[in-house]
């Protein structure tokens, strides 16, 4: 759907990463539309977690934006390299993104391992491609107002049913970040991206091992199905993880 590239901008001479979005797109108005006018509305959450976007435009028919470069590596290529102390932190760094965001009323939709970025020298997470690119594309799991959007293994059960989401859906999909984190699994697998959907949508919360049980509260509360019954912002979440220890989960590794 896009490609990214290591770009200068020359004005300021800076690196930045220059995202082109597939020619076939460009062809679609109401897809050009709404990614100027998301990645505009987007270019104004300014926050530490969140890539920042630089401006976004055509150019000889292409969409292109252009945002914040961030040296290091997706949290999918470093999952069992990181300590108690870091999983926690990149938590709570990602949810005082959705935080921020979800009170401007935005939501991303699509939090996953792939959309986090670690920050090669601060080890700063940062969550990337916050609602951009929202191309009517069945085949890629992305769809259509009234159909699931999202990633089958992140998705929460009001994505699953196509209904309308806020940010809390976005926290359902930071718990399974977490879950996934600790156990290194994601805790519904299916067959097909429906088979998925209905586990998300009907089947309890996995108990985590006994050596995990301090964040089971936590998860469970993530990853309510009803939605009032889930942390309403980031923020709770926050507050909740800072008593937390990570060497909880880094005996839990080495028992």
């Amino acid at each position: 759907m896009a490609t990214v590239y290591l770009a200068i901008q020359q004005s300021f001479e800076r690196e930045v990463a220059l995202k082109v979005m597939a020619a076939s797109l460009s062809e679609d108005k109401a897809f050009s539309d709404r990614f100027l006018h998301e990645a505009k509305v987007v270019s104004r959450l300014i926050h530490p977690h969140i890539v920042t976007v630089y401006d976004v435009g055509i150019y000889k028919g292409h969409h292109y934006l252009s945002m914040e470069y961030v040296p290091g590596r997706e949290l999918k290529s470093c999952l069992d390299e990181l300590t108690g102390d870091q999983i926690l932190r990149v938590i709570r760094e990602m949810a005082s993104a959705l935080d921020f965001a979800g009170q401007k009323g935005y939501v991303h939709r699509d939090v996953k391992p792939e959309n986090i970025m670690l920050h090669q020298e601060s080890g700063r997470a940062v969550l990337m491609d916050f609602s951009i690119a929202k191309a009517d594309d069945v085949g890629s799991g992305l769809t259509q107002t009234g159909m699931a959007l999202g990633t089958p293994h992140y998705m929460s059960p009001e994505q699953a049913r196509g209904k309308e989401v806020d940010g809390r859906a976005d926290l359902y999909s930071l718990g399974i970040v977490f879950y996934k984190m600790l156990m290194g699994t994601v805790p519904f697998e299916g067959d097909s991206a429906v088979a998925i959907g209905i586990k998300h949508i009907s089947e309890p919360v996995p108990e985590l091992p006994i050596r995990l049980a301090v964040f089971q509260p936590v998860i469970n509360k993530l990853l309510a199905k009803d939605r009032q019954q889930r942390y309403q912002r980031g923020a709770e979440l926050v507050k909740d993880l800072e008593p937390l220890k990570g060497q909880v989960i880094d005996k839990s590794r080495n028992p």
